[in-house]
């Protein structure tokens, strides 16, 4: 089918004067016209070929799949009649809002001569589900809206920047609708995970977990987000991402976390940046003094202060990297000598962290020395991201339900750090098939007497 549309435009310039800011928002105001006399153009046209087609005896070949509807009086048996002949049009208008624009038409209506049911065949055909408003694609930029702000900011944003504002409880109530999965591994070596707390309604505490894996090079990957869900949960979904294991786990060394998470890596690493912290704050609640606390901090960081050499391994001797092993020996035994102590003083809280910690601080260099390949030491990557992802939720209100948090979680974590997947997702649920194109075949102008 092929669409001729011709649009006349005129401009008037009063006095032969205006500035270049007049006459590019001139043309911005009139091409939101333009754009809608155009998706109306397009689909009227495509309307009337669809009920040619249809009531077309001579033609059934042409309409395959068109016209398919249900018998008239029941839900789930399919009409195997494909006889049609017109009906009129509906009596109330369809409305239909895109990025940028929004239309109104009465979709023309066709009868079946086998059952007698009367529809529309065209919303079918655009694919549009019973009172659908919106198309997916302005969905789309509401979602990224939000994802890359927040509700409010994000629906602040859609109704300063386009031509069809999306009020903040409409936004709210479509991303709803976008459910995206859980990622399959990519073959990343690490896994990283973390978690943290947010207000649930009603008035409730609830938790979000969320699970990535990370590239030698620093790329990451996000698997998921989950809320309400318990860490065995997770590991066993994550666990059916991929075949083989993950060469390190590192976290900030929550049990549940490495009791259930742990499995699924070949070594369990202890982010070092939590080690300090939180081992400063077991000893505040073993009742230790403040300055106490930060003389110990600080011998804790230069404990854990050892470094990977910067040149490449292959270059690396054998004899540095049985010094750096020695450092890595000797750091674990002061570490354990804290330890002992720290019982000794009757600070059981801070001896116990020291003891589940000690054996996973250095796994990232231990690593380097056995396979070259460099782990991160700390959690600080995951930490940002989660930290961005709760500023979101918490930007909205504190009456959040675990499966909202989890879905604007998916959204945020797939919109921002993995592009190729958001795009797939959208073109999926567009269905995009390159079925439509458009363009512009004439262009002229002239100056009227």
């Amino acid at each position: 089918m092929q669409v001729h549309i011709e649009l006349h435009l005129e401009a008037n310039i009063p006095k032969d004067r205006a500035n270049a800011n007049e006459i590019f928002l001139e043309v911005t105001r009139v091409s939101k016209e333009a754009k809608e006399k155009i998706a109306l153009a397009v689909i009227e046209a495509y309307e009337e070929n669809i009920i040619e087609v249809l009531c077309d005896s001579n033609v059934p070949e042409s309409k395959e799949g068109l016209g398919r509807h249900t018998r008239k009086g029941e839900s789930k048996e399919w009409c195997q009649c494909r006889t049609f002949e017109r009906a009129g049009y509906r009596s109330d208008k369809r409305r239909l809002r895109g990025n940028g624009f929004r239309i109104k038409f009465k979709p023309a209506m066709v009868k079946c001569l086998g059952c007698g049911k009367r529809f529309s065949p065209v919303l079918d055909a655009l694919e549009l589900k019973p009172y659908q408003g919106r198309t997916d694609e302005l969905l789309q930029q509401v979602t990224e809206a939000i994802a890359d702000t927040s509700y409010r900011r994000g629906s602040d944003q859609l109704e300063i920047l386009g031509d069809v504002p999306v009020p903040k409880s409409t936004a709210h109530r479509w991303v709803a609708t976008v459910h995206l999965p859980t990622n399959k591994s990519r073959g990343d070596p690490f896994l990283s995970t973390d978690g943290t707390g947010f207000h649930k309604q009603p008035g409730q505490r609830g938790n979000i977990r969320l699970v990535m894996e990370m590239g030698e090079k620093g790329g990451i990957h996000p698997l998921g987000v989950w809320a309400g869900t318990d860490w065995e949960s997770i590991a066993e979904e994550v666990k059916n991402t991929r075949k083989d294991k993950w060469k390190l786990l590192n976290s900030d060394g929550e049990r549940g976390i490495d009791k259930r998470m742990g499995p699924l890596a070949e070594n369990l690493g202890r982010c070092q940046w939590h080690f300090a912290r939180d081992s400063s704050f077991s000893l505040w609640k073993d009742g230790v003094p403040l300055d106490e606390r930060e003389i110990i901090k600080d011998q804790l960081n230069k404990l854990i202060s050892i470094e990977i050499p910067k040149k490449d391994i292959e270059l690396v001797k054998s004899s540095d990297k049985e010094k750096l092993l020695q450092k890595i020996r000797t750091a674990e035994n002061d570490i354990l000598r804290l330890q002992e102590e720290f019982k000794e003083k009757g600070y059981i809280k801070a001896a116990v962290y020291l003891a589940n910690a000690r054996k996973k601080l250095f796994t990232h260099l231990k690593m380097w020395v056995d396979t070259g390949i460099i782990a991160p030491k700390t959690a600080s990557l995951i930490e940002n991201i989660i930290r961005e992802l709760v500023r979101r939720l918490k930007k909205v209100g504190w009456n959040w339900s675990d499966a909202g948090a989890e879905r604007i979680g998916r959204i945020v974590m797939i919109r921002r750090y993995d592009r190729d997947e958001w795009n797939e997702y959208w073109k999926k649920r567009m269905n995009l098939q390159n079925r439509c194109e458009i363009k512009l075949v004439y262009y002229a102008w002239w100056r009227a007497a």
